[in-house]
């Protein structure tokens, strides 16, 4: 059953909410913004808080929902803005709200089902975006026929491919002296980022290449848990227990080794500090020293992207993976995190390159997909697979089946083709 508290400054959506049986409504709906923080003090099992902006209070709605997320890091808000803002829409997304609206634009029922599945239906304006992507995708088909790399040859009826004069060499050609690799893994949340990490790691790993994964999660850090082992290696569990001065860590301690060839850190956050920050510096620290040591870097990131040591780990990575999955919400957010990267923090949109993950039969299709991502470069896609659970559960992740590496097998050359400074040893 879904917690819910609203805060619209209007008692009906509360009295139609507390109808449904699904969901338990925790209070009258609360009229002002201190209202809200006084009650999140006294109650923090609650799954929604659907919340107006224009609700009166001495608050600014950025620093407002800064001291909600103070109190409730977890608490999903649907939030109902009075005009439309790109900027504020932006920050909102940054911490997580993805829900958002503008008064009047959303039926009462819309709302329960975004509280069922925790997220926007899609909506028609996104749905006559694809239409028109789908139109304008048949139409650059059509142009790019005749110079298609692929002819038939209408007497034989065969298919004969024309060879390219450039970028036709073998990939064992790639230059070995080219610096380190650092790959960064990101992406919204839920979609895949760790056990990608993981599965990753595994196919590069060959005798020439020493690979070393990062879980820079703070909040959210699973890799530990996806390989089976502990988060902190022993002797750093002794220096907690004997309450020794954190200060005193120095990165090489938390180094786990998962196999000769694959090692993992994830008690980065032993290096921040109280408040879970960490210097820009301290980050190139961190990885020029790790990479005297590895030669592949993987590092899996937080989708929060309000945390400044987020943007620093992405600028010093040469080679960053974005995942998706193939469906009209999670592109939506998708997108929008993108346009965060690229047009605030500043990385280059060519240094970004997709990969659709949890892939199916009801995903969007394959074409379509090319042509929203046109600017970008797409390294493949994974299929939805019921084996990854199994592997979770299990803690064998390291362990890949032949099936799932064979697609890993084709992400790897892809990403040789995508970015040819990419060190890899076959």
């Amino acid at each position: 059953m879904k917690k819910i508290i609203t805060a619209i400054g209007n008692p009906i959506l509360n009295r139609y909410l507390k109808r449904n049986p699904l969901f338990e409504i925790l209070s009258e709906d609360i009229q002002y913004q201190e209202g809200i923080l006084e009650f999140l003090e006294k109650q923090n099992q609650i799954d929604f808080l659907i919340l107006s902006e224009l609700l009166p209070g001495e608050f600014e709605i950025k620093e407002f929902i800064n001291k909600i997320k103070q109190t409730n890091y977890n608490l999903q808000i649907i939030l109902f803005l009075e005009k439309k803002n790109q900027e504020l829409e932006n920050y909102l997304y940054a911490k997580g709200i993805y829900n958002i609206f503008y008064h009047n634009e959303v039926e009462l029922e819309d709302l329960v089902e975004i509280i069922k599945n925790g997220q926007k239906n899609p909506n028609q304006e996104i749905k006559k975006e694809l239409d028109e992507l789908k139109k304008l995708l048949l139409e650059k088909e059509q142009k790019e026929q005749e110079n298609s790399f692929i002819q038939i040859n209408p007497k034989k009826n065969k298919i004969k491919k024309c060879k390219k004069e450039k970028n036709s060499k073998d990939n064992k050609n790639i230059d070995n002296n080219q610096p380190k690799q650092i790959i960064c893994i990101s992406g919204t949340n839920g979609v895949g980022k760790s056990v990608v990490t993981v599965n990753l790691a595994k196919v590069l790993e060959n005798k020439n290449n020493k690979i070393l994964i990062i879980d820079f999660d703070v909040f959210y850090n699973s890799l530990h848990t996806i390989l089976g082992i502990k988060k902190y290696p022993d002797k750093i569990k002794n220096k907690i227990r004997k309450n020794d001065l954190l200060q005193e860590i120095n990165v090489e301690e938390l180094i786990i080794k998962i196999n000769h060839k694959i090692d993992l850190i994830a008690g980065i956050n032993l290096l921040f500090d109280a408040k879970y920050q960490i210097s820009s510096m301290k980050i190139k620290s961190i990885l020029t020293k790790l990479k005297e040591s590895y030669d592949t870097i993987i590092i899996d990131t937080t989708s929060e992207c309000f945390f400044d040591y987020t943007k620093e780990i992405m600028k010093q990575c040469n080679f960053h993976i974005f995942i998706v999955e193939a469906n009209l919400l999670e592109i939506k957010k998708a997108k929008k995190l993108l346009n965060i990267y690229i047009n605030e923090w500043k990385i280059p949109q060519k240094g970004f390159h997709i990969l659709f993950n949890k892939y199916n039969s009801n995903s969007i299709d394959s074409s379509i997909l090319k042509n929203i991502f046109s600017g970008f470069s797409i390294i493949g896609k994974l299929s939805l697979n019921s084996k990854y659970n199994l592997m979770i559960n299990r803690n064998i992740s390291i362990n890949i089946s032949k099936k799932i590496q064979k697609e890993y097998e084709k992400i790897k050359q892809n990403i040789i083709k995508s970015y040819k400074s990419f060190k890899m040893l076959n």
